[in-house]
């Protein structure tokens, strides 16, 4: 059975809480939902922790080369590139490699198997366009991403990717976060939480 986005965004999130030293916390809220967005945020300012952002994507598609195949949508990725400007790891696509009953069955360490892609490396990736040079009518990006790598397609873009679990292990280091969107004003946390899509979840940490 297929595992969804949410089941999958779920538990990797518990996994990260699990696996984080005793000395530092975690407080994770969903982005679509304004008063778990409003909680997050309060903490955040009231704590002054770094806030991070992942968008989860879930894919069953897996290619004869062992890449699996997830979808981007463009207008998805062009609003994280606007907000997360030039600040580093701070917005992350997270891609499971882990799709279905049975892989988790084999695979449940969830977190060690999930490869994140900073949004800050992302500059150089141009609409998704067919073999003519027109546009997809989808608006989406293929993204095959095996290990420790992500290739974003049309125009093929190559980006390193790092596991969830090694973020977790260096204690989120060089995660500059995204504090400074909102100025510390919830109006403008929630203006810039309504773009991102129903598989992201932003995290506070401290």
């Amino acid at each position: 059975m297929k595992l969804s986005e949410k089941t999958l965004e779920l538990n990797i999130c518990a996994q990260a809480s699990q696996k984080v030293s005793a000395t530092q916390q975690l407080f994770w809220f969903g982005l679509t939902q304004k008063q778990e967005a409003k909680a997050g945020f309060d903490a955040c300012a009231k704590l002054g922790g770094r806030l991070l952002i992942f968008q989860f994507k879930a894919s069953n598609r897996v290619l004869k080369s062992k890449r699996r195949v997830f979808m981007a949508p463009h207008y998805q990725l062009d609003a994280l590139r606007n907000q997360v400007n030039s600040f580093q790891r701070s917005v992350f696509y997270a891609f499971p490699l882990v799709g279905n009953t049975l892989e988790l069955k084999k695979n449940p360490d969830l977190l060690s198997h999930t490869w994140l892609v900073d949004v800050a490396s992302l500059k150089s990736v141009g609409p998704p366009t067919k073999s003519d040079g027109s546009l997809r009518k989808n608006g989406c990006h293929n993204v095959y991403v095996t290990p420790g790598k992500a290739v974003f397609h049309s125009e093929p873009v190559e980006i390193g990717a790092i596991s969830f679990s090694s973020l977790v292990e260096q204690r989120f280091s060089e995660s500059d976060g995204i504090n400074w969107v909102s100025n510390q004003r919830f109006e403008g946390f929630w203006e810039f939480a309504q773009r991102f899509s129903s598989g992201a979840r932003g995290l506070v940490v401290w």
